[in-house]
Parts: structure tokens; C-alpha cells; sequence
């Protein structure tokens, strides 16, 4: 074989691996359980094909059962993701607005029968009426105020300005309809009614209360740059949201950063209220509609199993995904920072349906597409 075919030969085998390069399968947990061998191969298998990168946990009653990190948070400079990496959580931020907003309610501070008049006098006529309580569960008839970027600048007085004047989408109380602008609002609230900045509130409030040290929004000092795992999905390769800032089209609906084990611990919160005051009900799991819990989760159906979750995508390929299942205590917490084009911005949401239940609650078949509704939506659940 002479030299330029030898180089042709190499060339070829190159651009072969090349796919396979930044692919790397680490088991953090893994219980002995059958479920959990299947589960590691089946995702092994998938990481494997490219259709994600990023962490996985499975608890039940609080015990985790598996846990393992897939790929890459930098490929660039070959650091592998690991439990210290710390990725963009999207909508499940809703949930952190939710939390601050009950944990006032609870403080009688406000109260859920509030309406956007209360706090807005010169609010239009048709708008004053929207409770809190539709707020919190996607049924004020608020559409979203931006569609373009979650990362528009704009301040505070802006997004209250575009929100108040939009033309509502249905009357409140009578259309389910996910809206980012309502949560938006709900953070313009907490700093009305705490007399803080949002993300001061939520820190003081939430964050250090449970500890949660690998959690923060944007730019936030307190979060390890070292630890920020980059995004590779989409057009934009290697790049972090963290960097981009915070701005009003984002607060309160997004703009948050975690790592898998703190949003373990914020889901296990959520479920036992832990971030309300002690002896108060957990609001956070009491129903808003047939449709949303007021804690920002959502109720469904997969496969007969009552699931209630909340999900989220932004730019660069991040995704991540809560779900808890009350009939088994299982819960499922994905952070990703890579998809292909098999899933695309949907890549969450089609791993738990398609891979991780169907092991978990024993089906061994993928489940209907029509049991969950994921929305392309770059800030929807």
C-alpha cells in the first residue's frame, strides 16, 4: 500500500471514530436490582448512538439506585461530566419561583386569592382579575411576552410593561395555556412583596437553607465556572448559557444552573415541602388544575402510571427532566448538555419515555406517544 493510500486509509478510519470520541460511561451508584442493570445498558447504549450526553439519577424512598454520568463537560479540554457537574436546568427554574411564592403564602405574606390588581393597580381591566393561583398553574390567559430569546435585555419595568399589555389568549381561569410571561410576573411579585431582588430571595430562602451550593442563577459568583458543563446541541457548539447573563425575559421562568445531586435534593424538597415552614402543608403538591400542580409540576398519565413532573430545554443542548412516580416512590432526574438529531430539544423527556420507564415500571416496550406532551418550545416543560 503505497503512502497516500495509507493516508487515505487513516483519514477514513479517523472520520469513523470521530463520533465516538467523547463517549464515556462512568457508574456513580448502581444498586444490584435487576432494573438497574437493564437501565445502565439501555442507556449505555444510547449515549453510545450519540443521543445524549449529561447525568442520570434513580431514587426510591429516598435511597438513590443508580446514578452515572455520560460524556463530556468539556470536550475541548477533556473533562468527562461527572456529579460535580453543573448544567442548565430551564423551566424546572419554574419551580424555584413557585417555591418562593408558596413559602410567602405561607408566611401570609400574600395570599393565593391575590390578583394581578392587587399588586399592579393600573393594570388593565381584563388582566387585574388573574390570580395567583391561576398564575402558578399555566391558566391566567397570558401568553408569552417574548418569543424570539430568552435572552433579550430587558429590565424589570419592561417585561411588567410587555406582560400587562398583552392581549390575553383566554379569558383567566378558563384556558390551560403554559405561559414563561406569568412566571415572570410571579418573580416581580416575590420582590414587590419580600422588598428584595428575586434572586437574593431565592438564595437566602431556598438555596442555603438546603445547602444547595452547586445552585444559582446566571452569573451568579457563587457557582464553580470550573464545574459549568457546555452545551453541544443545535447549531452553537461548546458554548454555556451561564455566560450569556440575566435579563428580565428570563428571570423567573429559567436562568438557572444545577448539578444532580442538589437537584435531587430540591426534588425530594418538593416532595415533602421541605422548603415551606415546619407543620404547613406542602402546597407545592396541591393541585391548581386537572392540568398543574402550584409547585410548577405537572400531572400525567404514562403507560396507566400516574406521573407528576417538570422539564425543561434552552440553548446549546441542554435538557433536564424531574419526574416522580407516587405510586412506586421512584424518582428520575435527568441533567443533560448534549442531543443529537434523534431527539433534538425533546431529548429528556423522549429518554424517560422511550428508555428509562419503560425498564422502571416494567413495560420493556416503548410507551405511547400521545402519554406525555413535550413542547418544542426552548422554555416549556
Amino acid at each position: 500500500m503505497n503512502r497516500l493510500a495509507i493516508f487515505i486509509f487513516a483519514l477514513a478510519l479517523s472520520s469513523c471514530s470521530a463520533g465516538s470520541d467523547y463517549r464515556s460511561v462512568s457508574s456513580i451508584v448502581q444498586s444490584d436490582k435487576a432494573a438497574m442493570a437493564s437501565l445502565a445498558e439501555e442507556l449505555q447504549q444510547e449515549h453510545k448512538a450519540g443521543t445524549f450526553d449529561g447525568l442520570v439519577l434513580v431514587a426510591q424512598r429516598d435511597v438513590v439506585l443508580f446514578k452515572s454520568a455520560y460524556g463530556y463537560a468539556d470536550r475541548e479540554d477533556s473533562v468527562k461530566n461527572s456529579s460535580a457537574a453543573i448544567f442548565d436546568m430551564g423551566s424546572i427554574a419554574k419551580t424555584f419561583t413557585a417555591a418562593a411564592v408558596l413559602q410567602l403564602a405561607q408566611k401570609e405574606k400574600l395570599q393565593l386569592s391575590d390578583t394581578i390588581g392587587d399588586f399592579y393597580p393600573t393594570a388593565p381591566d381584563e388582566i387585574k382579575p388573574i390570580t395567583i393561583t391561576q398564575l402558578l398553574g399555566h391558566s391566567s390567559g397570558l401568553d408569552n411576552f417574548h418569543n424570539e430569546s430568552d435572552f433579550e435585555l430587558m429590565d424589570k419595568a419592561q417585561a411588567e410593561r410587555r406582560i400587562l399589555e398583552m392581549p390575553l389568549i383566554g379569558k383567566p381561569g378558563e384556558k390551560i395555556a403554559y405561559s414563561n410571561a406569568a412566571y415572570t410576573l410571579l418573580a416581580a411579585i416575590v420582590e414587590k412583596v419580600s422588598e428584595q431582588p428575586f434572586q437574593d430571595y431565592v438564595h437566602d430562602n431556598l438555596l442555603t437553607p438546603l445547602n444547595l451550593k452547586s445552585t444559582g442563577f446566571y452569573q451568579d459568583q457563587r457557582v464553580s465556572l470550573n464545574n459549568l458543563a457546555r452545551g453541544y446541541g443545535g447549531d452553537d457548539q461548546g458554548l454555556t448559557t451561564f455566560e450569556k447573563g440575566l435579563t428580565w425575559a428570563l428571570i423567573g421562568a429559567g436562568g438557572m444552573v444545577t448539578s444532580i445531586d442538589d437537584l435531587a435534593i430540591w426534588s425530594a424538597a418538593l416532595k415533602n415541602g421541605a422548603m415551606l415552614p415546619a407543620g404547613a402543608s406542602n402546597l407545592a403538591f396541591s393541585k391548581a388544575n386537572e392540568r398543574w400542580l402550584l409547585g410548577s409540576l405537572a400531572q400525567v398519565e404514562i403507560s396507566g402510571e400516574s406521573i407528576i413532573q417538570m422539564g425543561g430545554s434552552t440553548d446549546y443542548g441542554y435538557t433536564a427532566l424531574i419526574q416522580f412516580v407516587p405510586n412506586r416512590n421512584l424518582l428520575i432526574v435527568l441533567l443533560l448538555n448534549a442531543h443529537d438529531n434523534k431527539y433534538k430539544n425533546a431529548t429528556h423527556h423522549r429518554l424517560s419515555r422511550n428508555h428509562i420507564l419503560p425498564i422502571l415500571l416494567g413495560e420493556g416496550e416503548e410507551l405511547p406517544n400521545n402519554s406525555m406532551q413535550p413542547t418544542a418550545d426552548a422554555s416549556a416543560d
